[in-house]
Formats: C-alpha cells, structure tokens, sequence
C-alpha cells in the first residue's frame, strides 16, 4: 500500500471514530439549568438541573464545578424526625436509559462563596464531570423562585 493512501486511510478512520464518540456521547444531555437568586450577602447558593442518559450504558457524574463560585458540591435532602439536612454525596448515578432531576427539596447543588454578585438574570458557568473523564460546560441563570425550601440557612 503506498504510503498516501495509507495516510488518507489514517485519517478517514480517525474521522470516523470521531464522530462515533460525539454520536455516542449525544446520549448524555443536561437541562434547565439555574441557580435560586439569594440575597446579596449570601455565602450558599443552590443550582439545579435535569441529567438525561439515553444511553443504554450508566453514567456516573463525580463532580460539578463552576468558576463562579469557590466551591460546588452535590447535596441530597434528607428529613428525618421532621429536621431537613443537607448530606453530600460523592457521585451521581444515572442509569441507562434515564433521568436525574437536581430540584428544590432533594438532590441539589450547593454553591458556596460567589466570587462576585449574581442577581436574578445573571449567569453561573458549570461544567459536569463524568466518570469517564468527558466535560460537559454549560451556562445556568440565576432565577429567583419563591416557595420550596430556603437555603440561605443552610452551614457548611
């Protein structure tokens, strides 16, 4: 085979498997991103989120990050003897063919320390970080929502 064609093959096949990994990386999808509006001097904020696998493979989200905030962490609502608690969770796993929704009174992100204001209509980076080692980066906005549960309160 010359050594031209053996080039163009290389590079087709590189093309191809490229595409593969986008089509098959199309199964993971977030939605409605947004943070609740908090009051100026808040030091916590909460962010929350739609995960969709339509994979037929689990996958495992091991963090959630922004560069607007000094830290992000995953928490899960749990109320025991009527007293709600904010316990971390070190992962999210979504099964094959599933979704994951982030949302007042249960699984949520807790941001904490803004690095700067976020009044409603502001707009928060986050990047979800698999498993797998892919990123996902997306844009959230801050909202305000009246009703559900308060997280102004909330102690790290």
């Amino acid at each position: 085979m010359n050594i031209c064609l053996h080039r163009t093959l290389t590079a087709l096949l590189l093309l191809i498997g490229s595409s593969l990994a986008i089509a098959a990386d199309a199964t993971f999808t977030v939605d409605e991103p947004w943070v609740r509006e908090a009051p100026p001097t808040a030091r916590v904020m909460a962010g929350y989120l739609v995960l969709t696998n339509a994979g037929d493979t689990p996958v495992t989200v091991t963090s959630i990050s922004s560069p607007d905030f000094e830290a992000a962490e995953i928490h899960r609502t749990v109320v025991k003897e009527g007293v709600a608690r904010m316990l971390p969770v070190t992962q999210l796993d979504i099964s094959a063919n599933s979704q994951l929704k982030l949302e007042p009174g249960g699984l949520h992100l807790m941001l904490f320390k803004p690095q700067r204001p976020l009044p409603e209509g502001a707009t928060v980076t986050l990047t979800i970080h698999r498993s797998n080692g892919s990123n996902m980066t997306m844009t959230a906005p801050v909202i305000r929502k009246t009703g559900g549960e308060d997280h102004s309160h909330h102690h790290h």
